[in-house]
């Protein structure tokens, strides 16, 4: 390890990380006509500019590192030329040019301020952390991780240079922070023997697979990268200030995927046509995947590529897992010491009494999601191949419907959602399978574990019964309710016994989940009635759809009885529920229908559509289902904005929203008690 100033070695990191943006910026631009061409092509300009950037990048680093005087012109010299170059291309690229642009200007403004205080650190690293590697290694690894991400959404990565290029920025990045993982592997640390073990994997496919090896290399990178930021000041100021504000946190987690989600849908490899979607466009369908909602305005077979269903997979499945239980698990995994505040933080979220189970809990929490989606995945999959598909693509759609199905998406790489699978009765209970167990919530699901393995947990008791009963009620009465209102109409033509599992399926996936088997605008007006009450509902707490929860339904219409009978408690399953639950739980309902009735009025208003099909697109947006009755498809850009925000609210919670107006305690003024007349 070098003995320079960490001053030197980070500027050093920043000079290189500059140059490999530019380089990758000769690669994506697109400006034909110019001297640096079309997009996917390199002109002799390109080339020639590219070995010079690299070459003296490579002199102003070095002479950064030594201390010599030659890097106080070079370095700046070399970053406006680097932005420079990009000015008149801004005209034909302004995406791209500005960015690159952009980017050496922040570098070269970073270079000229002085570097913050840092805390002194103690352990087996605080060499690496006092020598200032700590930031250089950040740096390298923020860029690789934007140059790999951004080769592959511009569809450069099968060009050789794109290729070496993100191959030697990864390999840089690795370098200067291998000191410290070898570090955290003498101490057997689980993210360094993750990333370890990501490494060694990305080298056995290398051969044969480079592309891949290199996605591989990217989720190593950040892994590490989480890692060296979990030792920042920074992040435990913020995590100390989230974790005892859960509710912001679940709004900045989701804000967050979405505006990444956003940023990767709108690559131009994102799309099937190779040209970038319009960004209300992917503003929409990254927060539709976020908020695992499932309401498209482009077809998501046919308008997106690979990548792109790549990206909304991934959308998906940290969305119904939800960011904030995956950023827990992770803070548990690195920081023990973390663990009595991340339970409070789990805890809130999931509105579970976790105490010191909580790394038990987001272990469970993650780990059965995977098992369960695997599993679902492995039936789909035969399924899709008994279907006609070969046995590849069958896998990659099983995978791709089992975490949608799980995570309660909706989302379908088939135009007609899954029609196809009408009379696979066996493809047809699989999914409904899997949305029933992922709206259920991960206190059933563990409360059920523990019953299965011999173990009891009370704290779950009355929530999982409450949840079960509610749930059974819901599903067999919209199963009987559309039987007897659609078996003459959207389920004509289907065999009795075929007629019942639809039946049955509409009633799981209405609820949340947005597939669908049958014609959905072929359903009476009734029926359409019936399925927007349902969305409103929703699945249940800890789960991964939407609505305002079968529990708060539960609460609310035992307050009834309650109130006939002059009770000052509402009580169930024979345990009285504390008022605070009660009052949360009539907040959670009003927000809601405010919520809903601004999000329809706006509809209405500015939108083409009939008051039923505009009414169903909102509930179907605020209770993150995914079904429509051909509305979403006639929006225009305000239209689709408000239902962006129906399907971001939606998802959020209404709880969040009441937490975050809420004050942080009681207040020390009492005022007199008054009856009002009401009713």
């Amino acid at each position: 390890m070098s003995t320079s100033s960490p001053r030197r070695t980070l500027d050093a990191a920043r000079i290189v990380s500059a140059a490999g943006v530019t380089l990758l910026g000769l690669l994506a631009v697109d400006a034909p006509g110019t001297y640096l061409g079309p997009l996917h092509e390199i002109t002799p300009w390109s080339s020639g500019l590219g070995v010079v950037f690299a070459v003296g990048a490579l002199l102003a680093a070095g002479a950064r590192l030594r201390g010599w005087m030659l890097a106080t012109w070079l370095a700046p010299m070399l970053m406006a030329a680097q932005a420079g170059v990009f000015l008149a291309p801004m005209v034909h690229d302004p995406a791209v040019a500005g960015a690159v642009t952009a980017w050496n200007l922040w570098i070269l403004l970073r270079m000229t301020l002085a570097p913050a205080p840092r805390r002194p650190l103690q352990g087996d690293d605080a060499a690496f952390f006092r020598g200032g590697w700590d930031r250089a290694a950040r740096h390298l690894l923020v860029t690789s991780l934007v140059v790999l991400v951004s080769i592959a959404g511009f569809d450069v990565a099968e060009h050789l240079l794109g290729f070496a290029l993100s191959g030697a920025m990864s390999l840089l990045a690795l370098t200067a922070a291998a000191p410290y993982v070898i570090s955290r592997l003498a101490r057997r640390n689980v993210d360094a023997i993750v990333a370890l073990a990501l490494l060694l994997a990305a080298l056995s496919l290398l051969a044969w697979q480079p592309s891949l090896a290199l996605a591989v290399v990217g989720v190593c990178q950040a892994v590490v990268l989480a890692s060296l930021v979990a030792r920042t000041s920074l992040f435990d100021d913020l995590l100390n200030h989230f974790l005892e504000r859960p509710a912001q946190l679940v709004l900045v987690s989701f804000a967050l995927l979405i505006a990444a989600g956003t940023i990767a849908l709108g690559f131009p490899a994102a799309s099937a046509s190779g040209r970038a979607i319009a960004p209300t466009d992917a503003l929409f369908t990254a927060t539709s995947a976020s908020c695992v909602t499932g309401l498209i305005v482009l077809d998501t077979p046919h308008d997106f590529s690979t990548f792109g269903h790549v990206v909304i997979l991934a959308l998906i499945q940290l969305g119904g897992l939800n960011i904030m239980a995956l950023s827990t698990f992770a803070v548990l995994i690195l920081g023990r010491r973390r663990g009595v505040r991340a339970a409070g933080a789990l805890g809130e979220l999931l509105d579970l009494p976790l105490g010191r189970s909580a790394f038990r809990v987001a272990a469970f929490l993650v780990l059965s999601t995977f098992a369960l989606e695997a599993a679902g995945a492995a039936v789909l999959g035969w399924r899709f191949h008994g279907a006609g598909l070969p046995w590849a693509e069958a896998a990659w759609r099983g995978v791709f419907h089992s975490i949608s199905a799980f995570c309660n998406a909706g989302f379908a790489l088939q135009s007609d959602s899954l029609t196809m699978f009408a009379t696979d009765r066996v493809a047809l209970l699989t999914v409904a399978v899997l949305i029933t167990l992922g709206g259920l919530g991960f206190a059933v699901l563990a409360a059920s574990w523990y019953r299965l393995t011999g173990r009891r947990h009370h704290a779950f008791s009355l929530q999982v019964r409450l949840v079960l009963a509610v749930s059974a009620i819901l599903t067999l009465g919209g199963t009987l309710v559309w039987l007897i209102l659609e078996w003459n109409a959207s389920l004509a033509g289907l065999g009795p016994l075929d007629r019942v599992l639809n039946a049955l399926f509409e009633s799981v996936t209405l609820r949340t989940a947005g597939f669908n088997t049958v014609d959905i605008g072929a359903a009476r007006p009734v029926t359409v009635l019936m399925m927007i009450l349902m969305m409103f509902i929703g699945a249940s707490p800890g789960g991964t759809g939407g609505g305002i929860k079968t529990t708060t339904v539960a609460v609310l219409f035992g307050a009834i009885p309650a109130l006939a009978r002059s009770q000052p408690r509402v009580t169930i399953f024979r345990r009285q529920v504390p008022l605070e639950a009660v009052f949360r739980c009539t907040a959670i309902a009003v927000i809601a229908a405010l919520i809903l009735g601004l999000g329809a009025a706006a509809l209405l208003a500015t939108q083409t559509g009939s008051f039923d099909e505009l009414l169903f697109e909102a509930t179907s947006a605020f209770g993150t289902v995914g079904l429509s009755l051909g509305a979403t498809t006639r929006l225009d850009v305000f239209g689709k904005l408000v239902v962006t925000a129906l399907m971001f609210l939606g998802r959020v919670g209404p709880l969040t929203i009441a937490l975050l107006l809420a004050r942080s305690s009681p207040g020390r003024i009492s005022y007199p008690e008054v009856r009002i007349m009401v009713g």
